[in-house]
Parts: structure tokens; C-alpha cells; sequence
């Protein structure tokens, strides 16, 4: 079986250019290439909250909108 990392396409990298040169030197397409062959950084998710307050909430705020509701309808 084949290791995926070596079949995965790799993403390309910006060259960085020199603000007075004209081209970019040869080192700095040297390094954007080997960095477009590292794997990328993973990022960090931060742990979600818990979304059952924020449920509970909404549901009483939807109960308290309607009895408003009901409540313009019987005057």
C-alpha cells in the first residue's frame, strides 16, 4: 500500500520578491518550492461549547413571542 503523503499534489507557494530587484532571485524560488513540498501546519480548533443553553433559549424565546402573539390576537 502506497503512502498517501506521496501521491498527495502539493500546494504551491507564493516567491517572495525583492521590493528593489526586478526578478526574484534564485534562492527565494528555491526556498518557495521546498516549502511547497513541506505539509501544510495544522491548525488548532478551539473545543466547542456546549449548544444546549443556547437551545433552551431560543425555545423560550419562541414560546414567549408566541404568547405575545396570542395575547394581541384575544384583545
Amino acid at each position: 500500500m502506497e503512502d498517501f503523503r506521496a501521491v498527495k499534489p502539493y500546494t504551491k507557494r507564493k516567491v517572495k520578491e525583492p521590493s528593489n530587484d526586478k526578478f526574484a532571485r534564485i534562492q527565494d524560488i528555491i526556498e518557495a518550492e521546498e516549502a511547497a513540498h513541506k505539509t501544510p501546519k495544522r491548525r488548532r480548533v478551539a473545543p466547542r461549547a456546549d449548544p444546549a443553553p443556547l437551545v433552551e433559549e431560543a425555545q423560550e424565546m419562541i414560546v414567549h413571542g408566541l404568547d405575545r402573539l396570542r395575547e394581541a390576537e384575544e384583545m
